[in-house]
């Protein structure tokens, strides 16, 4: 039965307006409740949860359908207490590249099981988008990572601690990666390169350009960063690389461009690089880290102006001093794994102990003209510039000269004139580790020096 054209017409008005408030109200409601202060409590409470980390976010605002943004958010360390990442805003959106596996390389096929933890978290703040081509695009123009109440081994492991808990909560990152992208971060540290300033970011390092990508391969976790130091040219990224692997192993990775990377900024990401404080290397280092067992990986390394008496001091008692002008590894490994190492050292305007130089000379068969200088009563012997080739392996080390220097280990100059030369045994041996080792212990300590500087050297040695 048709109804009559009045009353069609009087039911559609009753529902316009019995549903149309109500709809109004519900929009209105909507953007009420996202404007609360709970609204921002619930993203920290679910961040939190799905992240393992503390964070504090003072408010949440939806620009647009797919987009989100979070003001003054702020990431805290284990204790809670002291916030190592602090940003103004963060901005959160949902990006369509249809080419991702050029972005997110080994990435797996998107999953048709249930979604968990932060994807799921995400994906219903905008449960509208749920294609295969679109990935998390997490954008800020200025942050700031503070580790300036950290030593170099604390905030080196806070680091790897805070990307454990948050792999160990991406099960179903391949469904929906995540690519960061962040115009500046100032990072400020125990071995800060600036340290003038009134503001905490005037004593920071700065990375420019830096652009990070969260994905899960078959066989592993991976985060990959490009970065830029200060001015470098945007076309010679420096590379970051975290990778966890089965059995709680996790890599971390550098790889620099054509310039050079401080080891100081290094050494918040991985604590290795503190005895190489205020010098500056290039090429590839990893470091494997598993329980307490870790495998140093080098290839193609120079490390350049690294101050010496630092780097010696941290195993020894006896003085020595210098710039290590180029330490050069043309492939290495040190750890579990075994240990192996060829390359270069080049030390300049220098001097050793005396008691330390008459070690070297006895244990190494060094040859020193003239000859009478051992006799003399100086304290420090001082060197212009010294030189070797070396070879670790199992069985120890084997040193050789450099053939530009004619079978000369050191020398000094006044002027123009050579008042000393350290020459090199004819015939080249082995050096066990024992046995250099033993050469920086003190005479009232035992045969080798078991300083706190060789708590890291140790479990890298193959001692008998």
């Amino acid at each position: 039965m048709q109804l009559h054209e009045q009353t069609q017409r009087f039911i559609l008005l009753l529902i316009f307006y019995l549903f149309g408030p109500i709809l109004t109200l519900g929009i209105i409601g909507g953007i009420v409740l996202r404007k609360l202060p709970s609204h921002a409590r619930s993203w920290e409470r679910s961040l939190t949860q799905q992240t393992g980390l503390y964070w504090t976010i003072q408010s949440v605002e939806y620009r647009s359908p797919g987009f989100v943004r979070l003001l003054d958010v702020k990431i805290f360390d284990d204790t809670a207490q002291h916030s190592v990442f602090q940003t103004k805003q963060i901005d959160v959106q949902l990006v369509t590249e249809p080419g991702r596996a050029k972005i997110f390389p080994g990435i797996l096929a998107a999953s048709p099981t249930k979604k968990t933890g932060l994807t799921a978290f995400l994906e219903s703040s905008f449960p509208s988008f749920r294609s295969a081509d679109r990935f998390w695009q997490i954008t800020a123009r200025l942050s700031v990572l503070d580790f300036g109440k950290y030593s170099s081994e604390e905030s080196a492991l806070l680091v790897q601690n805070m990307l454990r808990k948050v792999f160990a909560r991406l099960e179903t990152l391949s469904d929906v990666p995540m690519q960061f992208v962040f115009e500046q971060i100032f990072i400020i540290s125990e071995h800060s390169l600036n340290k003038e300033g009134d503001k905490p970011t005037d004593k920071a390092d700065t990375f420019r350009f830096v652009q990070g990508n969260i994905y899960r391969t078959a066989s592993e976790i991976r985060s990959d960063w490009s970065f830029q130091i200060k001015d470098v040219s945007e076309f010679d990224a420096q590379h970051l690389s975290f990778v966890l692997l089965p059995h709680d192993t996790m890599e971390i990775a550098f790889q620099s461009g054509k310039q050079p990377i401080p080891c100081d900024l290094a050494t918040v990401f991985c604590s290795s690089f503190k005895h190489f404080s205020g010098g500056v290397f290039r090429g590839e280092f990893a470091l494997s880290t598993r329980n307490n067992s870790q495998t140093i990986r080098v290839n193609n390394v120079i490390f350049e102006n690294v101050p010496l008496s630092p780097l010696v001091g941290s195993y020894t008692d006896f003085a020595v001093r210098g710039t290590i002008a180029d330490l050069r590894f043309e492939r290495a490994v040190f750890g579990t794994e075994g240990i192996s190492a060829e390359g270069s050292l080049h030390v300049q305007n220098g001097a050793i102990e005396t008691a330390l130089f008459h070690r070297c000379v006895d244990n190494f068969d060094l040859t020193v003209r003239p000859a009478d200088i051992l006799d003399a009563p100086l304290r420090m012997i001082p060197f212009t510039e010294c030189a070797i080739l070396f070879h670790l392996q199992p069985q120890g080390i084997d040193f050789r000269e450099d053939q530009r220097w004619f079978n000369t280990f050191m020398y000094y100059k006044e002027g123009d004139h050579v008042v000393l030369t350290v020459h090199f045994p004819e015939h080249r041996q082995t050096v066990t580790y024992h046995e250099f080792m033993s050469i920086f212990a003190p005479d009232s300590a035992p045969v080798v020096p078991l300083t706190s500087g060789l708590k890291e050297i140790l479990p890298l040695v193959p001692i008998p």
